[in-house]
């Protein structure tokens, strides 16, 4: 008899503690999602003052074993228009063990594990018929103990037609994890395809845009004035852009980088586009590289400013218009960041062809300008602490160059004769080097042509040549004219037989 007792007392205590502690898990998630959505309310009335986003918890309805909950939020586009609302419906399962944890193999304990979806209603139809009716975005969120949150939110396939044009995408998801006071942020996305079709706005021919395989990454951790410190990328295997005069330019394994790192009392500011191949008509152009960057701001003037730029948007979309003390305000503020030494810069602007490399760099080093500096271009004189500018260009990046455009346009006329192309390319390599060494801005460094220009302390090194700034100025002003020589003069044309 106690053996069958404690048959039957086992599993009925496990039974009772699950329903007690689902029970118990159930009124800690109203207490979470209150917290969670008062949260939600104050980034959005920090980050984006002017939509005057609100997010309320308009339902709730616990059970034993899920709760149900309603959500909506609402924003301003338009200062003058009533506000736009989306609705979420979430179904919560009570943990610490949730079904669909359990039946995904995710063993760990959770508070509670959310399934929500967006909700149709006047804003959003166009969105659910795009879906073939189905909820555009849904997603899932485990809700932890410790308040910490993780979850994958998911975007239907689209397929969307308008007079302007169309519009198809495949179905895309995102995973992403936050602390428990939402300071540090992870998340991955990806889509693998996008499609959008459009008249041309000269011609009104179609274009057609195509997206393969994009993804996105982002790890931030937010410092204590709520600047998201940490890297994000952008990843696209293929852009394929076809214009209706048959022209196509491919983008190959294009990324966008950016990173906002803490340097002491200043932030430093990274960004950097790479495109690995350009392709024109099917012939490969090359790879480029923009690398631009903002060191040593300092962070407390960065925050004024920031925190100044979303009063002014939000006093202008209320109609007020600003007035002088914003203007001294932001004029304080401007020379608080130069008193930090800010230094901005062009780290790299680069072309790879197959058989040579164009690069050019250009830095500011700023300081805050002298009591004595009136006027803008004394202040200005002033502010600028240092200055570097580099440029190297192989000469068989003109000569590939030359080469494509030579082989674009044969096969546009239906006659692509190689030898003849070879001798334009060399003979407008020839040309380019001449006027750009007969300018006297850049110098001859074996096969390539090279330029750079120094300034510190009232001096400028120009090509290695030591000057001072009026004498710097006066050639550059003397030799403006040989300039325009590089944009076709027809002597240089005739010469080589290019007029």
């Amino acid at each position: 008899m106690n053996k069958i007792t404690l048959a039957i007392a086992i599993p009925l205590a496990i039974v009772g503690a699950s329903v007690a502690g689902a029970w118990y898990t159930g009124t800690l998630v109203e207490q979470q999602l209150h917290a969670a959505i008062s949260q939600a309310n104050a980034s959005l009335a920090q980050e984006a003052p002017h939509l005057k986003g609100q997010m309320q918890l308009v339902e709730f309805e616990q059970g034993v074993f899920s709760s149900r909950a309603r959500y909506t939020l609402s924003f301003s586009v338009d200062a003058d228009a009533a506000p736009l609302t989306l609705a979420f419906s979430d179904n919560l399962e009570h943990g610490p063990f949730p079904p669909s944890r359990l039946a995904a193999g995710k063993l760990a304990p959770v508070m509670a594990q959310s399934h929500f979806s967006l909700e149709q209603n006047e804003l959003t139809a166009p969105l659910f018929e795009a879906a073939s009716g189905k909820s555009p975005l849904t997603g899932e969120v485990a809700l932890n103990y410790d308040q910490s949150q993780s979850g994958r939110i998911d975007l239907a396939a689209l397929q969307h037609t308008h007079a302007a044009g169309t519009l198809r995408t495949s179905p895309a998801s995102m995973d992403f994890s936050g602390s428990s006071d939402r300071k540090h942020i992870s998340a991955s996305g990806q889509l693998a395809e996008m499609d959008f079709n459009f008249a041309e706005s000269d011609s009104g021919g179609p274009v057609s845009v195509q997206l393969r395989d994009l993804s996105l990454q982002a790890d931030k951790q937010e410092n204590a004035n709520g600047f998201a410190l940490g890297p994000s990328s952008a990843t696209i295997k293929r852009v394929t852009i076809q214009s209706s005069s048959d022209q196509q330019i491919e983008l190959q394994d294009a990324v966008i980088e950016e990173a906002l790192t803490q340097n002491g009392s200043s932030l430093d500011q990274t960004v950097a586009y790479r495109v690995g191949q350009v392709r024109v008509q099917e012939q490969s152009v090359g790879g480029v590289k923009l690398a631009v960057s903002a060191r040593h701001l300092d962070e407390v003037a960065f925050k004024a400013l920031k925190d100044a730029y979303n009063q002014l948007l939000l006093s202008s979309l209320e109609g007020q218009e600003a007035g002088s003390d914003t203007e001294e305000e932001f004029k304080g503020i401007a020379l608080a960041l130069l008193e930090g030494a800010p230094v901005l810069a062009l780290d790299e602007f680069s072309l790879n062809t197959a058989n040579g490399e164009g690069k050019a760099a250009l830095s500011f080093s700023l300081r805050k300008p002298a009591e004595d500096a009136s006027s803008p271009q004394e202040m200005a004189q002033s502010a600028l602490a240092t200055l570097q500018a580099d440029i190297k260009l192989d000469k068989a990046v003109i000569s590939d160059l030359a080469t494509v455009q030579g082989t674009l346009e044969g096969a546009a006329s239906g006659d692509v004769d190689s030898q003849a192309i070879a001798q334009q390319a060399q003979m407008m390599t020839e040309m380019f080097s001449g006027m750009a060494l007969a300018s006297q801005w850049v110098v001859e460094d074996g096969n390539a042509l090279r330029g750079s220009l120094a300034y510190a302390d009232d001096k400028v090194t120009f090509n290695g040549k030591v000057m001072s700034v009026p004498e710097f100025m006066a050639f550059a002003m003397g030799s403006a004219p040989g300039m325009s020589g590089l944009e076709g003069d027809d002597s240089e044309l005739e010469q080589y037989g290019l007029e």
